[in-house]
């Protein structure tokens, strides 16, 4: 942690949030970043980014694509469509091209309320971004019960037992956040405490 390559990457973050939050402001269009971009960025965890995840909470890339398209255009972002309907952008930063997947909850993906409220707030040059947390990610991880999924929480446990990570996570809170899922809490419970994330 805190190498060369994992500074590179979490300017990169900064870089691409800062353009793409910058022109969400100016539209009013809100947004939390949910996916595993939190880790280098937020934790100082060393980690290979392939997408930056932005989940939007005010305004939808479906109902209102042409507000998204523009913005693209504005900016010289490809963008496109994956498989699931949503949208994402690529963003030429540091001679690296960057996904940025603009999400919502449609088709699989859920994210209750409570876990976008419950967003920690990170400052950017000056630009407020809301980020979920650690336990948060954790929960998703696990929810999704895929071979990725399970690879990912394998991962963060190992971190977490590693006493010179000094990375350290809420365990009522994490209980809190698997509790946002009541049909799934279960096999949520399941999935973390076999990858070696224990909740007591």
């Amino acid at each position: 942690m805190g190498d060369g390559q994992s500074r590179e990457t979490v300017e990169l973050i900064k870089r691409v949030l800062i353009k793409v939050g910058s022109e969400f402001k100016k539209r009013d269009i809100e947004f939390v970043l949910i996916g595993s971009a939190i880790l280098p960025l937020l934790y100082g965890i060393d980690w290979n980014i392939h997408d930056i995840d932005l989940f939007i909470t005010n305004k939808s890339t479906i109902m209102e694509p042409e507000l998204f398209e523009e913005i693209a255009r504005e900016n010289d972002w490809d963008v496109g469509t994956d498989m699931s309907g949503m949208m994402y952008y690529e963003l030429l930063v540091n001679a690296h091209v960057i996904r940025v997947d603009l999400m919502e909850n449609i088709l699989d993906l859920y994210i209750p309320e409570e876990m976008l409220t419950n967003a920690m707030k990170v400052s950017i040059d000056n630009l407020e971004i809301s980020s979920i947390r650690l336990e948060d990610l954790l929960v998703l991880k696990a929810r999704e019960a895929s071979e990725e999924g399970d690879e990912f929480l394998s991962r963060i446990a190992e971190i977490l037992a590693d006493p010179d990570s000094k990375i350290n996570i809420d365990k009522n809170y994490l209980v809190r956040a698997i509790n946002y899922y009541p049909d799934d809490k279960n096999s949520i419970e399941r999935r973390l405490e076999k990858s070696g994330i224990y909740l007591e």
